[in-house]
């Protein structure tokens, strides 16, 4: 197996880690301080960063798309993360926003939202998540109810990213509870002609990235939005192959920030007549640092690997993400230990990094359900009902 970046990848690496540096990094700290992205502000990075790749990377060329290989966009998710990881989070909804609308919209809407989607204007959120069904997709409670040429969708989602600032979201609910999983579908929902509410939530970590709730009360949509009929949780669990390798890569891009801000400490910072970095127990943490967050790596873009090569990465996204975001919050929690007293103010961003990493065990399925998943796979034996 060989995760090793073409010249083109570590061209794009350099070039875009350049430009966070002197363009993102500087406007992070003062950011964060204030609280969720709005639209504007949303749209206007967005558009910052659309030449790399971002955003569009995973959308078919036809449709205004750059085609990137998913290792490509994980070196892009990587190195944004490690400068602001609630930016990338951003950005990575929308981007699946997009690909879902590509994958499994209509012409008319195609030729309607992509553009629009492409070019940064149009924010895009997936509603997946309620507040009885998180792990338990099969589970969920909101319906769509057809009445002539609409369906009425009732139901409330819970932490739904983006969701705030969204133009649109896809809305997963069920048309017929007899059939379980079955009877889930995905639907279009305009937020101009469709209206929902959207309550903010505010969080640990990832304080810039908007998460919402969001309230669906007799909301009707046109029944040409009904996207797939029963592949609702098909399309869900596609979509976490690909997410969870993402928030993998997420992950390793804020580990590698922490151990990035140690080493400089480390060597900045003097004690006893000499730099902190000198100590043994200093250089163990950063080895076991280092060692834990290449393996995050690893994980990840085996599984991305295996994205590309249209290979099934089930339960290898899985692994990627619960070891990728654990070994980030342990990494985060030695950067703040190395920085001492100073670990704890924001002063410096490693606090940061600790409530970044400590929030992405959550999302796309908890470490545990990861496990569970892992453990299906590998041993043909499933741990719970579904």
């Amino acid at each position: 197996m060989d995760f090793s970046f073409t010249e083109e990848q570590q061209m794009l690496k350099a070039s875009v880690r350049n430009f966070l540096e002197k363009e993102i990094a500087p406007v992070v700290d003062e950011h964060e301080k204030s609280g969720p992205l709005t639209k504007a502000e949303t749209v206007a990075f967005i558009k910052q960063l659309l030449p790399f790749g971002y955003l569009t990377g995973f959308l078919p060329e036809k449709y205004g798309g750059s085609q990137l290989e998913a290792k490509t966009n994980g070196i892009l998710v990587e190195d944004l993360s490690r400068v602001w990881a609630s930016l990338a989070g951003t950005i990575v909804i929308a981007a699946g926003f997009l690909w879902g609308l590509s994958e499994a919209g209509s012409q008319d809407q195609k030729q309607k939202l992509l553009p629009l989607g492409t070019s940064g204007e149009y924010i895009g959120c997936l509603a997946i998540t309620e507040p009885n069904a998180g792990s338990d997709v099969s589970s969920l409670e909101t319906t769509a109810n057809l009445d002539g040429d609409n369906y009425i969708i009732n139901g409330t989602k819970m932490w739904i990213s983006n969701g705030s600032i969204a133009d649109a979201a896809f809305v997963l609910a069920t048309t017929d509870k007899s059939l379980g999983p079955l009877g889930l579908s995905f639907f279009l929902v305009e937020r101009n002609t469709s209206p929902f509410q959207a309550r903010e939530l505010h969080k640990l970590g990832m304080r810039c990235f908007p998460t919402a709730e969001l309230s669906f009360d007799d909301c009707k949509v046109p029944k040409t939005n009904l996207l797939d009929p029963g592949a609702g949780y098909k399309r869900t669990m596609a979509f976490f192959d690909v997410s969870r390798a993402m928030v993998g890569a997420m992950c390793t891009g804020i580990a590698q920030a922490a151990i990035d801000a140690s080493i400089k400490y480390a060597q900045d910072r003097t004690q006893f007549g000499q730099p902190i970095g000198s100590f043994q127990m200093i250089q163990e943490m950063l080895v076991d640092m280092v060692a834990e967050t290449e393996a995050g790596r690893l994980l990840s873009f085996r599984a991305l690997d295996l994205i590309d090569k249209g290979q099934k990465s089930r339960w290898q996204s899985s692994l990627a993400k619960s070891y990728a975001t654990e070994a980030a919050v342990r990494t985060t929690s030695k950067a703040i230990q190395i920085h001492g007293a100073m670990g704890l103010s924001d002063e410096y961003p490693v606090e940061r990094y600790f409530r970044d990493a400590r929030t992405m065990t959550i999302p796309e399925g908890t470490t545990q359900i990861q496990k569970l998943i892992v453990g299906r796979d590998i041993l043909g034996i499933r741990a719970f009902l579904v």
